[in-house]
C-alpha cells in the first residue's frame, strides 16, 4: 500500500466532517441537537429524582410535618425548576426545528452514519496481513509504534502504520479540524438545502 492511499482516506473523512459543519453553520443545527442534549439529561435527572431515596425522604418528611413548609421548599423548587426549565428547552426546540432545520439534522446524521459506514468499508477492504498503509520514522511515533502498527504491532517495525490505527485516527482527528472551522468556504444565509 502507499501514503496516497492514507491520504484518500484522510481526505475522505475531512470532507466528510467539512460537510457536517458546514450544514450545522448553514443552518444552526448545533443549535438543536444541543437543546435536544438538554431536554435528555433533564428528562433523566427529573425521573432519577423523583426515584432518589433524597427524594422520597424529602416527600415523606414534607407529608410528616405539613406545618413547616420551610423544610420541603427547596426540594420542591428545585424539581419545579428543573421541569420548568424542560418546559422552556422543548418549546425552544418546537419553535426552533421547521422543516428546513429537520432536513438539515438528517443530512448531518447520515454524514455522520456514513463517516462510519465508510471507515468499516475501508477498514475491512484494506484489511491484509502483508505489509502497513505507509511507515513513518521510528522516533516520530515513539510512544505509539507499536500501537500504530496494530495488529502486527510485534511482527512489523516500529513506524509502521496499518490500516485500522490510521483510520481510527482520521475519523478522531476530523471532528475537531472542522470544528475549529478550518473550512474555508461558509455559506451564505439564503443558501437552501
Amino acid at each position: 500500500m502507499s501514503a496516497t492511499s492514507a491520504i484518500a482516506i484522510l481526505a475522505v473523512f475531512v470532507l466528510l466532517d467539512a460537510c457536517k459543519h458546514w450544514i450545522s453553520h448553514a443552518r444552526g443545527t448545533g443549535h438543536a441537537w444541543l437543546l435536544q442534549q438538554d431536554i435528555i439529561a433533564l428528562r433523566r435527572s427529573i425521573a432519577r429524582g423523583s426515584a432518589s431515596p433524597r427524594a422520597a425522604a424529602a416527600a415523606a418528611a414534607a407529608a410528616a410535618a405539613p406545618s413547616d413548609p420551610d423544610r420541603a421548599r427547596p426540594f420542591v423548587s428545585v424539581a419545579h425548576a428543573r421541569e420548568r426549565l424542560l418546559r422552556d428547552k422543548e418549546r425552544a426546540l418546537t419553535r426552533a426545528q421547521t422543516p428546513a432545520l429537520r432536513r438539515a439534522m438528517f443530512l448531518s446524521h447520515y454524514l455522520h452514519v456514513a463517516k462510519g459506514v465508510f471507515g468499516v468499508g475501508v477498514v475491512l477492504a484494506l484489511w491484509s496481513g502483508d505489509e502497513p498503509l505507509f511507515e513513518v520514522q521510528r522516533n516520530a511515533v515513539w510512544p505509539l509504534g507499536r500501537w500504530l502498527a496494530a495488529p502486527h504491532g510485534q511482527s512489523w517495525e516500529a513506524g509502521a502504520v496499518a490500516v485500522t490505527p490510521w483510520t481510527l485516527l482520521s475519523g478522531a482527528f476530523c471532528v475537531p479540524l472542522s470544528d475549529a472551522n478550518v473550512c474555508v468556504f461558509h455559506p451564505s444565509p439564503g443558501f437552501n438545502i
